[in-house]
């Protein structure tokens, strides 16, 4: 399997951005960036199956390791315990400036929903999640992002929420958002910089996926 850490609790860090391979399907549009880029990739559990697929070599495999089914002579953090995903096993023992993860917003909506609720416990993680046609990421506290007049933002809360906003045709300030009562879903960008101010609560944002690099530089320029 590899250099084996049986649940050894230790933080491997990236002084670079990483790329985070999980288990659901990659869309074919996402595959070019995926296996061109040269960041370090780190997989979680499943997701080293389809590294092993596309020619990629992980840097590290991390999970309770009941999905992958290949060989592999590196590092291998295994974590037993099953009160987190394999997305959180990752999150908690890699720290890294920036994640760019993949293979999680495909697949089972339950997947896909507890990958959101993870990026919310973590917010101190700068990650970003790709799929086919959006991208989502925790909404920090201060957000200032460049983004074309008319690029749809939608802003999901995870909790009872209130933010304010500038540079967004329908403005947040003042509005109580929650996943039972009221989102922020298909704004738009005014063409001015969108800021969001985070007052209380958890968000997630989600934009297009051609708006990848202004998120990488939204998300790092602090």
């Amino acid at each position: 399997m590899g250099n084996n850490q049986d649940d050894q609790i230790t933080t491997v860090e990236y002084s670079q951005p990483i790329r985070l391979l999980g288990g659901a399907e990659v869309a074919s549009c996402l595959l070019r960036p995926l296996v061109d880029s040269s960041m370090p990739l780190v997989c979680a559990d499943g997701g080293a199956n389809t590294a092993m697929e596309f020619g990629l070599t992980p840097e590290l495999i991390i999970g309770d390791m009941d999905s992958f089914n290949g060989s592999f002579d590196g590092p291998v953090i295994h974590l037993s315990e099953q009160n987190t995903t394999d997305f959180e096993k990752c999150l908690y023992s890699v720290n890294a400036p920036l994640y760019l993860g993949y293979g999680f917003m495909g697949g089972q909506i339950d997947h896909q929903l507890t990958a959101l609720s993870v990026l919310v416990r973590y917010p101190e993680r700068r990650v970003i999640l790709c799929g086919e046609k959006d991208i989502c990421f925790c909404c920090p506290k201060q957000l200032d992002i460049d983004l074309p007049k008319g690029t749809r933002v939608s802003v999901f809360p995870m909790s009872d929420t209130k933010m304010s906003s500038t540079g967004l045709k329908w403005p947040l300030d003042g509005i109580e958002l929650s996943p039972t009562t009221r989102t922020g879903t298909s704004n738009q960008a005014t063409g001015t910089l969108v800021s969001l101010m985070m007052e209380s609560g958890d968000a997630v944002v989600i934009l297009p996926s051609k708006c990848l690099d202004a998120a990488k530089r939204a998300l790092t320029s602090g």
